[in-house]
C-alpha cells in the first residue's frame, strides 16, 4: 500500500505509465521499483548462462532462470532479449514480442538519460547494462576505467570513436 491507502503500483503499472510519458519522471519511478525488489541484483550478468541453455536448445531453462530473476532483471536488456528468444522458440509470439519491446525499452531508457559524454553520461543500474546499450548501438568497447564522482560510479570505456560515459544510478526507493 502507498502512503495515501491506495495499492501500491506494480512494475507492469510503472512500465505501462513510462511507456505514455517517456521523461526521467518516469523512469526514476520504474527504476526505483526494480532497485527495490528482492530480485535486484547490481552484478547481474546472464549472457554466459542463458548463451549455453540456449545453445544446448534448453528454452524452458532459459525462461524460468531469467522469470526468476524478475522484477529485479528488469531493464536488463539480454534478460529481455533472452526471454524473447526461448518464448519464440517454445512458440509464444505474443510474449516473445513483449519481451523484444521490452529489450528495445530497456536500451532506449537509458539513452533518455544522456548522450555518453563525460558531460552527459548514460545512466544504467548495472554494468551489465554498459555492454547491452554499446552492443546495440554497434560500439565495441575497448578499455573500462571506473571512477567514483559525487559519489557515483563513473565508467569510461575506451572506443574507436572516442570515450564514451556512463554512471551506475541506482534510485532509491
Amino acid at each position: 500500500m502507498s502512503d495515501n491507502g491506495t495499492a501500491a503500483p506494480t512494475l507492469r503499472d510503472l512500465v505501462t505509465d513510462y511507456l505514455e510519458n517517456q521523461d526521467l519522471e518516469h523512469l526514476t519511478r520504474l527504476r526505483a521499483a526494480v532497485v527495490g525488489s528482492a530480485t535486484f541484483d547490481p552484478d547481474l550478468n546472464l549472457l554466459g548462462e542463458v548463451t549455453q541453455h540456449m545453445e544446448a536448445g534448453r528454452h524452458q531453462e532459459v525462461v524460468d532462470a531469467v522469470t526468476a530473476k524478475m522484477p529485479g532483471a528488469a531493464l536488463n536488456p539480454t534478460a529481455h532479449l533472452a526471454l524473447s528468444a526461448a518464448l519464440e522458440a517454445l512458440g509464444d509470439e505474443q510474449a516473445a514480442r513483449r519481451e523484444n519491446t521490452m529489450a528495445k525499452i530497456a536500451v532506449s531508457s537509458v539513452l533518455l538519460t544522456g548522450d555518453g559524454t563525460e558531460e552527459s553520461p548514460w545512466s544504467v543500474l548495472r554494468v551489465a547494462d554498459e555492454y547491452d546499450v554499446m552492443r546495440a548501438k554497434g560500439i565495441t568497447p575497448g578499455g573500462q576505467s571506473a571512477s567514483t564522482v559525487d559519489g557515483r560510479v563513473v565508467d569510461r570505456h575506451e572506443t574507436e570513436d572516442g570515450p564514451v560515459w556512463f554512471v551506475i544510478d541506482r534510485p532509491r526507493t
